[in-house]
């Protein structure tokens, strides 16, 4: 991203500050000291965004990646799963992004809500810097990117609990790696080079197939854009024959397989993807969906880290989750935990909330999976051995803990 608008030397009669020169087209340039409006109106989206995302709610994808930093932080090589007690098995939420995530979080002692706020910060920077890396690198006009910056705030505006970290800080990467890619491709020959022609240079292959390895990891959907842009992107600006280049593209692309290949937390080539919201094999979402942008400050300042949590609330179990406890079914499970598995917890979770079902019965489930805890909303029924701690005003869900004696 260009922190001053591009200007020529100077007349030597004048002085440097007072003037920009003229273009090669005949036109004034700007001052050398003059920001470029990209500079000064990107500078303004992030500090909003940023400010924004310290202020969103752990719903729905800001909660998961939450409780994914949480787990991290107990268990760095081998974590749960984000929602679930369970050791995590390929699960696909522990991406190189997670892992740096957990990493701060344990080098800085910040929660995983701070974690993910810092890394909203972090990824619209890189993402406002790959916007001007890009156009840059497509056109001379300083007003491009600007006009990029009208939907991608209207976008994170809209809605920032659903901001998608991963995908945010993917396409990022991307715009980053399409301007490396290009630039590697319209680099012409130095005089004298032994080699003329031959770009990029392996250092560059390798560089750019790991970043393409990163975005695979992180957010497939997002890899296979990156990758159709980079060979649109080698077709259109390689300045000589593309066959002596042939050798070192298909380098990078043997650099990306492997970095996908040799992830330790999964395969990055097969490992399943969560199933989408429509085919959940969860509880389904009852009246805590209505309260989405309710914090649960009032129930996660009761339930300690680690501990788990009975309740069919969807905005709730990212909530829980996020502030590191776990719940006892996930209402979007893992793809990587087991099928039988996230039946047995969702019918479990099913009967403990069913009036029919004796009082036995729910305790043989508090008793299997350790729940220690309840978040029901006002329509269900509380159980005889559950004590209400706290509860909500604005919904009239209560959060009770479950007497073991």
């Amino acid at each position: 991203m260009p922190l001053f608008s591009a200007a020529s030397a100077p007349p030597s009669d004048l002085p440097p500050a007072t003037t920009g020169g003229d273009g090669p087209d005949g036109t004034t340039r700007p001052p050398l000291w003059l920001p470029s409006p990209y500079l000064v109106l990107g500078g303004l989206v992030w500090a909003v965004l940023s400010a924004v995302a310290w202020r969103a709610p752990l719903c729905c994808e800001a909660g998961l990646q939450a409780a994914v930093v949480e787990r991290l932080r107990v268990n760095l090589l081998h974590p749960a799963f984000p929602m679930t007690d369970l050791p995590a098995v390929a699960s696909a939420h522990y991406s190189p992004y997670a892992l740096l995530q957990g990493l701060a979080a344990r080098a800085t002692g910040l929660s995983g809500p701070s974690v993910v706020a810092v890394a909203a910060s972090v990824n619209l920077l890189l993402l406002l810097t790959g916007i001007g890396r890009l156009t840059r690198l497509l056109t001379p006009n300083r007003w491009v990117p600007v006009l990029v910056l009208v939907p991608l705030a209207l976008i994170h505006w809209a809605d920032p609990a659903r901001w998608s970290a991963p995908s945010t800080f993917a396409v990022a990467v991307t715009f980053h790696l399409w301007a490396w890619t290009g630039h590697a491709a319209a680099r012409a020959a130095d005089p004298g080079d032994p080699s003329p022609g031959r770009t990029p240079r392996w250092a560059e292959a390798v560089g750019i197939g790991v970043l393409l390895g990163l975005v695979l990891l992180v957010h497939p959907p997002t890899a296979v854009g990156a990758a159709i842009g980079c060979l649109a992107l080698i077709a259109v600006r390689t300045r000589t024959r593309i066959r002596p280049t042939l050798w070192r593209w298909a380098f990078g692309v043997v650099c990306a397989v492997t970095v996908a290949a040799l992830w330790p937390y999964y395969n990055g080539l097969t490992a399943p993807r969560t199933p989408p919201e429509g085919r959940t094999t969860g509880p389904p979402a009852t009246e805590g969906v209505r309260a989405a942008g309710e914090p649960y400050a009032w129930a996660t300042a009761y339930v300690p880290p680690g501990e788990v949590v009975l309740t069919d609330s969807r905005p709730a179990m990212y909530a829980l989750a996020g502030h590191g406890a776990y719940v006892l079914a996930d209402a979007l499970p893992d793809a990587g935990l087991a099928r039988t598995e996230r039946r047995e917890r969702s019918r479990a979770v099913a009967a403990y909330l069913d009036t029919a079902t004796p009082q036995a019965r729910r305790d043989g489930i508090t008793a299997l999976y350790g729940v220690r805890w309840l978040l029901l909303t006002r329509f269900q029924r509380l159980p005889e051995n559950a004590t209400v701690l706290a509860f909500s005003p604005a919904t009239g869900e209560v959060l009770a803990r479950v007497s073991t004696d």
